[in-house]
């Protein structure tokens, strides 16, 4: 793959054939990254839960920072999928010792929860080829978005700007579809856009719209929590430990495409 000379592609690749194609990677999972001291086990509620990974399915890693936040290693906790809006209430009756994710306040009058504002912004952002003709949002209309389906944003972009939503099953194929030229732009968190176009090989689709509306991920953690519990918590959802979950994350889905793309680069 010519379009990708990136040493840290190239490497991988080349330990991939040494190893005899066998990388253990878990579904869902930013591999390498550190991970939370188990404490006493600890349960940590997201909006989704993904699918379970079919066996020989290829490795996808997960669109949304907080479902890797919890996953890694042996102090990861189980996930339980709970909607915003019954978050701190789900948390104050015990049936979750954390949630993350895009909270909304709706139910912030259950007693008995911290609620805390993370260091990563969900916040939608697009990224096209640099020469594209597309300056705004509203200039998506009738223009095709590539979105994974475990993303933050389908219905929205064809509701607010007269998208056309294409819904791929992960990240990885959003963007793979991004880069063959199947759409116009490709939408996913902030933070994780940016982390992404730090690579040179994606400096030919670093045109971008800046979000159109401004979220970030909140922690809601029940106060009476063990001490061991509420360490392995604050340890999984920490600023720097989101930072090296982000890197990761965003190796691991710049890797997933570059497996994957077959064809050269729209041109």
């Amino acid at each position: 793959m010519k379009d990708f000379p990136n040493p840290f592609l190239r490497s991988g690749l080349l330990a991939v054939l040494a190893a005899g194609a066998l990388i253990i990677f878990r579904p869902g999972v930013a591999a390498g990254a550190q991970a939370p001291a188990a404490g006493d086990g600890w349960i940590l509620g997201v909006a989704e839960v993904p699918a379970p990974q079919a066996p020989g399915a290829k490795v996808r890693t997960a669109a949304r920072i907080e479902v890797l936040a919890g996953q890694v290693g042996q102090g990861a906790a189980p996930l339980q999928a709970v909607a915003a809006e019954q978050a701190a209430q789900q948390v104050a009756d015990g049936a979750l010792d954390a949630w993350v994710g895009v909270w909304t306040g709706a139910d912030a009058s259950a007693a008995g929860v911290r609620v805390s504002r993370l260091a990563w912004s969900a916040s939608p952002m697009a990224i096209m080829r640099t020469d594209t003709d597309i300056r705004a949002w509203s200039d998506l209309s009738g223009r095709t978005v590539c979105l994974s389906a475990d993303g933050r944003v389908p219905g929205e972009l064809s509701a607010r700007f007269g998208a056309i939503e294409q819904i791929y099953a992960s990240a990885a194929d959003a963007l793979l579809a991004l880069r063959i030229g199947q759409c116009d732009a490709a939408v996913q968190d902030e933070d994780f856009m940016k982390q992404l176009l730090a690579f040179p090989e994606w400096r030919k689709f670093s045109a971008q719209l800046a979000p159109y509306r401004s979220q970030a991920l909140t922690r809601l953690v029940r106060d009476d929590l063990s001490a061991p519990r509420d360490a392995a918590v604050r340890q999984a959802t920490s600023p720097q430990r989101l930072r090296e979950l982000a890197r990761q994350q965003a190796r691991d889905i710049a890797f997933e495409v570059y497996l994957d793309q077959t064809v050269p680069d729209c041109h």
